[in-house]
C-alpha cells in the first residue's frame, strides 16, 4: 500500500514562498544556482530589495482610513508586532504533566453487557472452527465498513502508517486480500503486535 501511495500521491508540489520573487529574480536565481557567481547573488539581492521596497510604497500609498480603516489598522498592528516581537513564554504546565493527569483521570466508557456479547460471539465462532479452516472471507462487510469510515481529517494513521484513504481507495483485488487477511486472523486467533499499540 505504501509503495502504491508513494507512486500515486504527488509529493513536494508546494513551492517555498519567497516574497516579491518576480520573474527577473527567478531568472537570476537560476543563473546563480548554475554558476555560483557572487556578483549574480548581489544583483539578485538588490532586485529583491527593490521589489520589496516598491511593494512597501504601493502598500502604504493605498492606506486610507476614511474608506477602509480595517486594513490600515491591521497593517499598523502587524508592523508593531514586527518591531516588538512577542516574548516566547514557556507554559506553566508541561505536556507530560497533562498526559499523566489524563492517564490517571480519563477512562473510556465501559459496557459490560456489550463486552459479554462480543465474547460470546467470539467463543461460538471459535467452536465452529474446529479444524482451523479459514472462514468465508467477508468482502461485503469490509466494503460497507470502509464506506462508513470517517475521512482522514478525523482519524490519524497508526504505527503502520496506513491512512484511511489508502483503505477507502482499494481495488477489488486488494479488498479480497484484506478480507482473507482478516479471516486468517480469525482462524489463527492472533493479531499482529503493531495493532496492539496506539498513538494518543
Amino acid at each position: 500500500m505504501q509503495k502504491a501511495a508513494s507512486h500515486s500521491i504527488q509529493r513536494g508540489f508546494r513551492p517555498t514562498y519567497t516574497p516579491c520573487l518576480d520573474e527577473e529574480c527567478q531568472d537570476l536565481l537560476k543563473q546563480y544556482e548554475e554558476s555560483g557567481d557572487p556578483d549574480i547573488a548581489d544583483h539578485l539581492i538588490e532586485s529583491l530589495d527593490a521589489a520589496r521596497w516598491h511593494r512597501w510604497e504601493e502598500l502604504t500609498s493605498k492606506m486610507n482610513f476614511t474608506h477602509s480603516s480595517r486594513k490600515s489598522w491591521a497593517l499598523i498592528r502587524r508592523l508593531g508586532v514586527a518591531q516588538q516581537p512577542p516574548k516566547s513564554t514557556h507554559p506553566s504546565v508541561s505536556a507530560n504533566a497533562v498526559a499523566a493527569h489524563l492517564f490517571q483521570v480519563a477512562k473510556a466508557p465501559y459496557d459490560k453487557k456489550f463486552e459479554r456479547q462480543v465474547r460470546m460471539q467470539g467463543r461460538t465462532l471459535l467452536q465452529q472452527m474446529s479444524n482451523k479452516s479459514l472462514p468465508h472471507p467477508f468482502t461485503e462487510k469490509i466494503s460497507t465498513t470502509l464506506q462508513k469510515t470517517k475521512p482522514a481529517s478525523a482519524t490519524a494513521p497508526g504505527y503502520d502508517n496506513i491512512h484511511v484513504e489508502f483503505l477507502k481507495n482499494l481495488g477489488s483485488k486488494a479488498r479480497t486480500w484484506v478480507s482473507k487477511f482478516f479471516s486468517r486472523i480469525m482462524a489463527t486467533h492472533s493479531i499482529s503486535k503493531i495493532w496492539r499499540n496506539g498513538m494518543v
